[in-house]
């Protein structure tokens, strides 16, 4: 448990929560909005099916998290039968999880507005060009993913709602400042330690590994002594940058454009202005009465200056006179502005006062500096850079939209999309999982390209968005299945494992002994020499001091009774290197916790609650529901 609380207070909390409750679909790309497809159903929750493609689309997604975790052990993993049909069970469970809580999301009428949704999409940077929404963009890459924006916007004011929810449930959690203070005292409790190490290799001279123990541990081992799976592809790119460097425009093609767009070229007018709050404070009748007679004293012949400087609760531009500085449009409160950009002649005052959500405005205009277009030399390079980018993001989509077509139309090979699209096919030397050439080494490709359901169909893939500037579609050309590697190849190794583990089990007797010995009081002066080995001097460690003790070593000590006054609990521990250490254990010291450590500490034990809750939910969401199986998962 408090292994989890320091996990937590190292940073991660909230990605303990964001990774199992807030529902993503922005860092997973439009792809992850493909249609469910199929009518037959992996499990139906509360009647809702949930499609087998939708469970396939999981699946995937979880073994390219789990592959990024374990890496180069996941492979071998993934072999097992055993270890696939559990990683789908948890698929299932999670969109078993999202459904319920979809569900729940209606029945609390949960809902999300347009302008959110609006906003969000614009921001997503795979719709952009050059920083900036595209429309045709948006629309051809949902094209390419199956779905019309409206189904897209749906999806996400789904994924929103479920947000809503679970954000409600993380952000209600708290941390009593006892809880906090007893985690702190854990957490930051010192030990005092002495340690005598002893490395396994001393007791490594003598041992002797005989062929049938070679022999027996190959065949109960054969699972470690694999060959990697290898793949060789046959792939074809789509390249942005290929494309545009073939991209050459005519030579009126810039002006052509300005001529016809030079209102985006244009620097509309500015105006300075001057203006005289009155605040709304606690009486907004007050505040517009206020206005309203200093708007009548102007009316009447009083210096404006005079009056903002002595009424105006803008005191910063009222001891200049109310003067701001120069306006644009789309700057200022829309009321503000509207009012300042109808003012005509130098001098004019508004005639009526300007509600703003600041308070009430008188505005004087003190000069206009008129709109000017922007001459074509200025602005030349940066339209020929925009045109040249639109004709290569149309050209790019173009070519993704065929070659996904040609691909699918024709799964067996990739010469008609070849053809079709005028793209080369490049085709790979045999490769593994951990030394995948670029540009395959994308995770999306790798969990396709090695997916047995994948390899042994032989068709193409779907063509796989990389970036907002390249799309793939793949096929394996060759493939290599692990395979144990014959004992020949292994007896070596077979050996030195062995050997270690031998010379271990030798170094934990002779610790034992010694250990015995220190108990009973005798000295063991001599058995320290036989090994060249004495005890450290006597430190101070924390629950985290990994420079100065191995990892099970710390976890072993912070796990020992606290010992009595002047005596020592001593203890055995294999380090993780294999080398035993015997613990001395002396003292134990409490530390202090400053403010921001207590802050931090309150912040972890309020997400860890936090997960608990969410947990809670689900499974009380699941004992509550009608869920049934219709299809075997396997």
């Amino acid at each position: 448990m408090l292994e989890k609380f320091r996990e937590g207070s190292q940073g991660p909390g909230a990605k303990i929560i964001l990774g199992a409750v807030i529902v993503t679909f922005a860092l997973a790309g439009v792809s992850s909005y493909l249609g469910t497809g199929g009518a037959q159903s992996a499990a139906t929750v509360n009647g809702v099916d949930i499609s087998t493609q939708a469970l396939e689309n999981q699946v995937r997604t979880d073994r390219s998290r789990l592959e990024s975790q374990q890496g180069e052990s996941f492979a071998a993993r993934w072999e097992q039968p055993a270890f696939q049909n559990q990683v789908r069970q948890q698929s299932l469970n999670t969109l078993v999880a999202q459904n319920l809580l979809q569900q729940m999301t209606d029945d609390l009428a949960l809902r999300i507005g347009d302008e959110k949704i609006r906003g969000y999409i614009f921001a997503m940077q795979e719709f952009q060009t050059d920083g900036v929404f595209n429309d045709e963009r948006y629309v051809s890459l949902l094209r390419q993913s199956g779905m019309t924006p409206a189904q897209f916007v749906e999806r996400l004011r789904a994924d929103f709602a479920q947000q809503q929810l679970t954000d409600a449930l993380v952000n209600s959690e708290f941390s009593l400042p006892n809880e906090v203070q007893q985690l702190a005292a854990l957490q930051n409790q010192q030990r005092q330690l002495s340690q005598l190490i002893v490395p396994a290799n001393k007791f490594a001279a003598d041992i002797v590994v005989t062929d049938a123990e070679v022999s027996d541990y190959y065949n109960a081992n054969s699972g470690s002594f694999q060959t990697q799976q290898q793949a060789s592809v046959d792939y074809i790119l789509v390249d942005m940058k290929d494309i545009s460097a073939d991209i050459q425009l005519a030579a009126d093609d810039a002006e052509s454009y300005y001529n016809e767009h030079q209102s985006s070229y244009a620097q509309e007018d500015k105006r300075k202005v001057a203006h005289i709050l009155v605040a709304f404070n606690d009486d907004e009748a007050a505040a517009e009465q206020k206005a309203q007679d200093l708007l009548t004293q102007i009316q009447s012949g009083a210096d404006f200056a005079e009056l903002a400087k002595s009424s105006s609760d803008d005191t910063f531009s009222g001891e200049n006179g109310g003067e701001l500085d120069w306006l644009e449009k789309d700057i200022m409160d829309p009321a503000f502005e509207t009012a300042a950009f109808s003012l005509v002649n130098d001098g004019d005052v508004t005639t009526e006062l300007v509600r703003s959500d600041f308070g009430f405005h008188i505005i004087k205009l003190l000069a206009v500096e008129p709109g000017k277009v922007k001459a074509f030399a200025d602005v030349k390079a940066a339209i020929e850079t925009r045109l040249k980018n639109e004709q290569a993001v149309s050209r790019f989509d173009e070519l993704a939209e065929k070659l996904a077509e040609q691909a699918f139309e024709v799964p067996d090979s990739l010469d008609v999309a070849s053809e079709e699209t005028g793209l080369k096919i490049v085709s790979t030397e045999l490769f593994s999982a951990d030394a995948i050439p670029a540009p395959l080494n994308d995770q999306r490709i790798v969990s396709t390209l090695f997916d047995q359901d994948f390899i042994a169909e032989a068709l193409n893939s779907e063509i796989i968005n990389l970036s907002d500037t390249q799309s793939i579609v793949v096929r394996i050309n060759e493939y290599k299945p692990q395979t144990t590697k014959p004992l020949a190849d292994v007896n070596t190794e077979i050996v030195a494992r062995l050997t270690a583990t031998k010379a271990e089990q030798k170094a934990l007797s002779f610790m034992s002994t010694v250990s015995a010995k220190i108990n009973a009081g005798d000295d063991v002066t001599t058995e320290l020499a036989s090994v060249d080995a004495s005890f450290t001097a006597p430190e101070w460690l924390s629950r985290f001091d990994y420079t100065k003790a191995d990892f099970k070593v710390l976890s072993k000590l912070f796990s020992m009774p606290k010992p009595a006054a002047a005596e020592a609990s001593v203890a055995t521990e294999t380090s993780l290197n294999g080398d035993v250490t015997l613990l001395k254990f002396t003292s134990v010291r409490d530390a202090e916790t400053n403010a921001e450590e207590a802050t931090r500490l309150a912040d972890t034990l309020k997400n860890i609650n936090a997960q608990a809750d969410y947990e809670m939910l689900i499974q009380t969401l699941i004992k509550a529901a009608d869920v049934s199986y219709p299809a075997v998962v396997e």
